[in-house]
């Protein structure tokens, strides 16, 4: 069976829940990426003022969340981060679920860890891959109010996949 079809209940990380997965499956791609690009600009603009995303610069990264059914192209371009849709070619393709993707955003598992046990999975360019697994594992959430933000929220709702989690693991394990 093709990893990306796994249950994630047999891999022991609690799924987005159906109803949110539902939403986000039919929510229309372009006002998605609008909003993933807008987000993604505030979360790190002290990151591209300071040029630290420079890195970034002639390249594209495939970023895929399996189980919400999100995926977008993202590059560099005029110091601004673009999310559009996936080209055939990309210089790197990160992929996961929303949960793994909250415990990164939220500091509850760093992503040396996360790359590690391959619930985030990197293929493409093995140096860009580098580039942004360490510069994730540096964000430091006292540089951005919205990167903060976003780590808050982020807990809130890991808490809230974990509550509907452990019913229905109860519910299976009955």
């Amino acid at each position: 069976m093709d990893t990306n079809q796994q249950n994630p209940l047999k891999q022991g990380v609690p799924q987005l829940p159906g109803i949110m997965a539902a939403v986000l499956k039919n929510f229309p791609q372009r006002p998605q990426r609008l909003l993933i690009e807008l987000a993604l600009n505030r979360f790190f603009a002290a990151d591209l003022r300071d040029n630290n995303l420079d890195f970034l610069a002639d390249y594209t990264i495939a970023v895929i969340i399996k189980d919400a059914h999100i995926n977008f192209a993202l590059r560099l371009h005029n110091n601004r981060l673009q999310a559009s849709s996936i080209p055939a070619h990309v210089d790197l393709t990160l992929s996961t679920d929303v949960y793994t993707l909250l415990e990164m955003i939220s500091q509850k598992e760093d992503a040396d860890g996360l790359f590690f046990s391959r619930r985030l999975d990197s293929q493409g360019n093995t140096e860009l891959g580098l580039y942004v697994k360490n510069f994730l594992a540096a964000l430091d959430p006292d540089e951005s109010r919205y990167l903060e933000a976003g780590m808050k929220i982020s807990r809130h709702l890991i808490h809230i996949i974990n509550f509907k989690h452990s019913k229905l693991t109860k519910v299976i394990s009955s």
